[in-house]
């Protein structure tokens, strides 16, 4: 029988000044639709230094509503990771487009322009939209793959979900922040319970384009329209639904934690970089584990995961079984993610295609991250992974 997880692989962390606005936002008069949303949004576009954000209820929300602004559907095509959590990729189905992978680098995990230009050139599918994955708080390389969404004339997308607060830079040693859509056409966020922002569950999306916020808005409430000091909007009940719109709002209290939380993003990535350097100082050298390639580069990773890679069959032991071992003592571990092209509804695709993506698969381990793990803590998860690994070899 296996001891209590004391370590699960992400834990939410809300603070009493969280509890506080919520609880504040309760003794409003609107529970929906209210002042705090706003407060959200326009706190967001400081922070991300972007002109538009829209709040929805979920990340998947907000990529099914940027698909939906760009007019993403049947005869269409996006291109995106395998390796990412489903949403990246159902929010296309959903808008009746088809879904093509491009491989990922298996030491990263990520697309990169070469893998993408590779697609491109050999599909013959009408591609619309290329949509990349900050994956575990690392980057892809922004800048040469909006030159290749410029050039094939798609859209290019950020699954941002990963990454908010995070800087890339560019290869004049420029920062510019995730979510400013530097690059890109629109970005989303998830701010579901184990992000670095929680609404507990929630999302965004951020754009600098005028027409898509506007379409966004529409069709995050039922597509209604109103307008106000309008000669065909007199009646002060009028609203018109021209197309199909979804119920994607968020309450005010998902939001007045957001607002809470948004306060903490600088200071909660401050500490998950030191939580992995911890890290990297206890298992720098281990036989058979390594970081994912750029993990500890240019001070860009936000560490939303530490993903570790082991060579199980060096090890002796198979990832079922060190997972196992690991969970006896406390600790919690996960897999992110199974590749998209693995699962029945995206089987049509050919897996001999995606030789880095199962690499990444095979290898991958996401260890305990979040910001209340304390250098001792640390110290003792690496402690019994490492008696566990030296033992089998």
């Amino acid at each position: 029988m296996s001891n209590k997880i004391k370590f699960p692989y992400s834990r939410p962390i809300v603070e009493e000044q969280d509890i506080k606005l919520v609880s504040n936002s309760l003794r409003s008069q609107f529970l929906t639709g209210g002042k705090i949303i706003k407060k959200f949004e326009k706190n967001i576009c400081k922070e991300f230094n972007v002109k538009n954000s829209i709040v929805c209820n979920s990340g998947t929300a907000a990529l099914h509503l940027i698909y939906l602004a760009l007019g993403l559907k049947k005869g269409d095509s996006i291109l995106t990771s395998p390796v990412t959590f489903a949403a990246t990729a159902n929010a296309a189905l959903m808008c009746g487009a088809k879904v093509f992978f491009a491989d990922v680098d298996p030491l990263t995990g990520m697309v990169t322009p070469e893998t993408i230009e590779k697609q491109l050139k050999n599909k013959k599918s009408n591609f619309k939209v290329i949509t990349i994955v900050h994956l575990g708080g690392r980057l892809c390389n922004l800048e040469e793959i909006s030159k290749l969404a410029k050039k094939y004339n798609c859209y290019l997308v950020e699954d941002a979900c990963h990454a908010p607060g995070a800087k890339y830079l560019n290869s004049l040693g420029r920062f510019s922040n995730i979510g400013s859509c530097k690059y890109s056409i629109a970005s989303s966020f998830s701010f579901h319970a184990i992000k670095h922002i929680t609404m507990a569950e929630g999302g965004c999306v951020t754009t600098n384009n005028s027409k898509i916020t506007k379409m966004i808005r529409s069709k995050l409430s039922h597509g209604i329209i109103r307008q106000v000091n309008n000669k065909n909007f007199l009646d002060p009940w009028y609203y018109k639904i021209k197309e199909l719109g979804y119920n994607y709002r968020a309450s005010e209290i998902n939001c007045a934690l957001g607002v809470s939380q948004l306060k903490r993003l600088s200071a909660s990535i401050k500490q998950r970089k030191k939580i992995a350097k911890i890290y990297k100082k206890e298992l720098e050298g281990i036989p058979y584990i390594t970081f994912p390639k750029y993990s500890f580069d240019n001070n860009c990773n936000v560490w939303h995961l530490f993903t570790i890679l082991l060579d199980f069959k060096k090890i002796g032991l198979n990832r079922r079984e060190l997972m196992k071992k690991l969970e006896f003592e406390g600790i919690g571990t996960q897999v992110h993610y199974i590749p998209l092209f693995l699962q029945p509804i995206y089987q049509s695709s050919k897996t001999e295609k995606f030789s880095g993506a199962l690499e990444y698969y095979k290898k991958n381990l996401s260890l305990p991250m979040y910001v209340s793990l304390e250098k001792k803590d640390i110290e003792l998860i690496c402690t019994k992974l490492k008696k566990i690994i030296l033992k089998s070899i």
